[in-house]
């Protein structure tokens, strides 16, 4: 099985000034991260790609459509990906994050191919998961580019 983790495509937030939350869940993509995300997606055509779990934000969703372009897959939203909430410790964050990932791991068989659209805030909990890292609040904030899709194998033997 692999897990594709791809941060979305660059933010939109021009629009967006009142919005000075932790929760940007209205944000879109820029015209830019827009073209990049239909450059890659043309790139990533012949993967066999089984679905796409993203989180609800309008940017994870948009640059999800973009994507599925080519692959014509159920796109499943799933609110465990969303960012940190207010008053929410990390360790918490990272814990509804490896939940999401078991539950698909779960949910999938061996020779699938699922694309995981977030944003960056999420990649430390792919991380930990799948290199059995306990998640604290110690854990630092990995950080990834817009868009840049990471590809883990899991051999669900090994997992536990």
């Amino acid at each position: 099985m692999k897990i594709i983790y791809m941060h979305h495509a660059e933010r939109d937030n021009s629009n967006n000034a009142e919005l000075k939350t932790l929760e940007r869940t209205h944000e879109d993509i820029t015209n830019r991260g827009e073209k990049i995300a239909e450059i890659l997606s043309e790139r990533i055509k012949d993967i066999d790609i089984k679905a796409i779990v993203t989180s609800p934000y309008l940017r994870c969703r948009h640059t999800s459509k973009i994507i599925n372009k080519y692959h014509n897959v159920q796109i499943i939203e799933d609110e465990r990906f969303n960012e940190i909430n207010r008053d929410e410790e990390w360790r918490k964050l990272l814990k509804r994050n490896m939940q999401a990932i078991d539950d698909i791991v779960n949910k999938y068989n061996d020779e699938d191919t699922i694309l995981c659209v977030t944003s960056g805030v999420n990649f430390s909990a792919f991380v930990c998961y799948f290199y059995n890292i306990e998640p604290t609040n110690d854990v630092p904030w990995s950080q990834v580019l817009d868009i840049s899709p990471i590809i883990f194998n899991i051999n669900k033997n090994k997992l536990n």
